[in-house]
């Protein structure tokens, strides 16, 4: 059996190997089962990486460190502590929606989800072992007072697009990660700050509890402005107190004042991570959770000190196959990782040799000024187990209305991917890709074609249902014209150059000439204005293809001798005479090598002498 992960902000210090022992006796026969094959494949795998490593020579192990460090060095150029970039990340959010709402869950333990699986947990909850992921029912035996409240991700995405709506105040391309999590890149925004701002403050306080923020007990507010009204939801005493919050220029204090404003627009609390890149940021925002914020400073002896003792499982991508890996060569933390790259090309393929180095180094994925957005956008459900279609139908529907309403509000206009993610019963996961000849872009291509994918996996029993959009194509992104769209600018062009008025000296004596497609006379004369002809002749081609009309066929003319290896063609061409290819290949390779030449298409123009 896997271990618990105690990883996620408000778990540390517990026991785990009590916790272990609790999910061990309660988990299905199923998922033992997955989960026994799951760890033989992982022990496989650290059996081979222990056996390469023992195996491997002096000249190899001195080749993956030449390597390794050529490696290093060229990583260290892209180096980029210009920028100042922020990981936003909004605390137990779906359990905070729901606390808010409901005061008297505030001081119990909680969590959404139901009693297939948990969406998140409040704090209180998490001191027991609880979290995101778990089974609701093997909660219950952690913590047996735990309330649990279904979600609701109506009410969650309407919250979402309150405060993205702040981010993006202070950096027009912020990436919604998803509905709590956010990405800004405020290194402009700083830049262009040279004043302090002051913001009105509300808090409440009262009989009445329902109302967010709160006045701490620890504050007298009596020499605050206030004002009193009853509340409309419980009919309490409600006082309101107002002051004023000043905010300075610099990045930390920029933070704090979205924080800030975050609390006062939704009642709700994040936390923040401020760094060079979102690698590190994101790493940060979970080091003074909940409520707070951490700065790691844009210096690189600064950046190595902080990783040197970070256990690799706080490094985002790296989860517990990948963590079973790297302790296989006792390697525990981020600064092992750095004094162990040379082992690396020993043991991993290229591309995540150079994933661990960038992580051991403080590095984002790739090379950029700032980090790249996102490139994909999922959404995906647990359910109890089923293979009733109708049942997988409904939930089907409503992760492709969730991941629409995503992908309008992330700044996206579709995707050229769609993937379709199922997890069996048996908790085996499977994906299934399509990318269709059209970018997806609304809601209906979403359901059709991950419904196409779906239907073809009918009759198995699935536990978990996701669909995610990949290759985005973004709303700035200029779109590719299409043969039409590239012909009615032409068309335009000329239209503009006929509308100019000219001069005696400019007008050039016109002749007409057939068109080779149509019979038509056409107007054309010398030099430029031959490409009226052209283009017409363009027109007529296209206009055929359109109304599956045969065209007429091209003809070609010679533009250079015979040569050595026009000559192979023809000894090929023999070989391909007696063969079975369909006659369409056949008579392609026969006009190829007949002709002895490359050919091109011939220009209107010498079209017309050679027709004359």
């Amino acid at each position: 059996m896997l271990t618990f992960n105690d990883n996620k902000a408000g778990m540390s210090g517990l026991d785990k190997e009590k916790i272990t022992k609790v999910i061990e006796e309660n988990t299905s026969a199923s998922y033992s089962e997955f989960s026994k094959k799951q760890q033989s494949r992982i022990e496989e795998k650290v059996l081979e990486i222990k056996n390469r490593l023992s195996t491997a020579t002096k000249e190899e192990r001195q080749g993956a460190e030449h390597l390794m460090k050529n490696m290093e060095t060229k990583l260290e150029s892209q180096r980029d502590l210009s920028r100042d970039c922020v990981c936003i990340d909004m605390d137990a959010y779906f359990a905070a929606v729901e606390m808010r709402d409901d005061p008297k869950l505030r001081t119990i333990p909680m969590a959404v989800g139901s009693a297939a699986m948990l969406s998140t947990s409040n704090y209180l909850a998490r001191r027991f072992g609880v979290r995101a992921g778990m089974p609701g029912f093997i909660s219950k035996k952690l913590c047996p007072n735990l309330t649990l409240v279904p979600g609701n991700y109506t009410k969650y995405s309407k919250i979402s697009r309150q405060f993205s709506e702040i981010f993006a105040e202070y950096d027009g391309d912020v990436g919604m990660m998803s509905l709590d999590e956010a990405y800004i890149d405020l290194t402009d925004y700083v830049a262009a700050r040279t004043e302090k701002r002051t913001l009105k403050r509300h808090r409440y306080g009262g009989d009445c509890p329902c109302w967010l923020p709160r006045v701490p007990d620890s504050e007298s507010p009596e020499s605050l402005d206030s004002e009193e009204s009853e509340c409309p939801k419980c009919s309490k005493t409600r006082k309101i107190y107002y002051d004023d919050v000043e905010f300075g220029i610099g990045r930390e204090e920029i933070v704090r004042e979205i924080r800030f404003r975050v609390e006062q627009k939704t009642g709700l609390t994040c936390s923040a991570g401020i760094a060079a890149n979102f690698m590190l940021a994101k790493i940060c925002s979970d080091f003074n959770k909940p409520n707070g914020q951490y700065v790691l400073e844009n210096d690189r002896e600064k950046i190595l000190e902080f990783l040197r003792d970070l256990p690799i499982r706080k490094v985002g991508g790296i989860g517990r196959v990948s963590e079973a890996h790297l302790q296989s060569m006792d390697i525990r933390t981020v600064g092992d990782m750095l004094q162990k790259a040379s082992l690396f090309p020993l043991c991993f393929s290229q591309l995540t040799q150079e994933s661990f180095l960038r992580t051991a180094l403080g590095l984002p994925g790739r090379p950029s000024s700032s980090d790249p957005r996102r490139k994909s956008i999922s959404v995906e459900r647990t359910f109890s187990p089923t293979a009733d279609f109708k049942i997988l139908l409904l939930e089907h529907s409503e992760i492709c209305r969730m991941l629409e309403e995503d992908i309008r509000k992330s700044g996206v206009t579709g995707g050229k991917t769609i993937t379709l993610k199922l997890k069996l019963s048996s908790f085996d996961v499977l994906t299934r890709s399509l990318t269709p000849s059209e970018v997806v872009t609304t809601l209906e291509d979403i359901q059709k074609f991950s419904l196409e994918l779906l239907e073809k996996e009918s009759g198995k029993e699935i536990r978990l249902l996701g669909v995610r959009l990949s290759q985005l194509v973004f709303e700035e992104e200029k779109k590719s014209k299409t043969i039409q769209e590239f012909w009615n600018d032409a068309k335009l062009k000329i239209q503009n150059s006929e509308d100019v008025t000219s001069s005696p000296d400019d007008i050039i004596e016109m002749e007409t000439r057939k068109c080779p497609i149509c019979g038509d006379e056409v107007e054309t004369g010398g030099g430029r204005l031959l490409e009226f002809l052209n283009r017409h002749v363009d027109e007529c081609i296209l206009k055929m293809s359109q109304e599956d009309v045969e065209t007429p066929d091209l003809i070609c003319i010679s533009v250079e001798k015979n040569t050595e290896k026009n000559k192979k063609r023809n000894l090929n061409f023999q070989k391909y005479q007696n063969s079975n290819l369909a006659p369409p290949k056949k008579r392609k390779i026969q006009e190829k090598n007949q002709m002895g030449t490359t050919k091109k298409v011939a220009t209107i123009d010498s079209f017309w002498k050679k027709k004359n």
